[in-house]
């Protein structure tokens, strides 16, 4: 049997431990998801994870993507400035800005192990490549 003044020393220390191991659901992790876009070319991005859901999804990007453009085809690449935030599993936006319009929808499946979506860019994309288009890409990623 332990001592009061053991048992006084252990209380808070226990009261800590237990906090700690309480909490630590609460804090947010992350996964990465790469996969190809139908046509060509790869995408990636980040989630964050809140309580056991997808929260959000961040650093979504692209790159060797065709797109044609009134000069030819050229191979394209870009990132949304900003997080997306997840709703009933599944995300969108269309950012537009600077001549682009950047237009993505996600939805994840298999308890987030999979998402699927559409990547559709259009615009003045670099300076000698106008009225650019990627149509609309259908895409697969998977959480590594």
């Amino acid at each position: 049997m332990r001592s009061r003044k053991q048992r006084r020393y252990l209380a808070p220390i226990a009261a800590v431990v237990a906090a700690a191991a309480l909490a630590v659901p609460a804090f947010a992790s992350a996964a990465t998801y790469t996969g190809p876009l139908k046509g060509g070319g790869t995408l990636s991005f980040k989630t964050v994870t809140r309580n056991g859901k997808i929260s959000s999804v961040k650093s979504f990007s692209w790159k060797g993507v065709p797109t044609s453009c009134t000069q030819g085809t050229y191979s394209y690449g870009s990132q949304l400035p900003f997080g997306l935030a997840v709703k009933s599993n599944a995300f969108a936006i269309t950012a537009t800005g600077g001549g682009v319009v950047q237009q993505v929808t996600g939805v994840f499946h298999r308890q987030g192990r999979r998402a699927t979506g559409i990547l559709n860019v259009y615009g003045n994309l670099a300076p000698g490549h106008t009225n650019c288009s990627t149509g609309q890409l259908t895409w697969t990623a998977g959480r590594q």
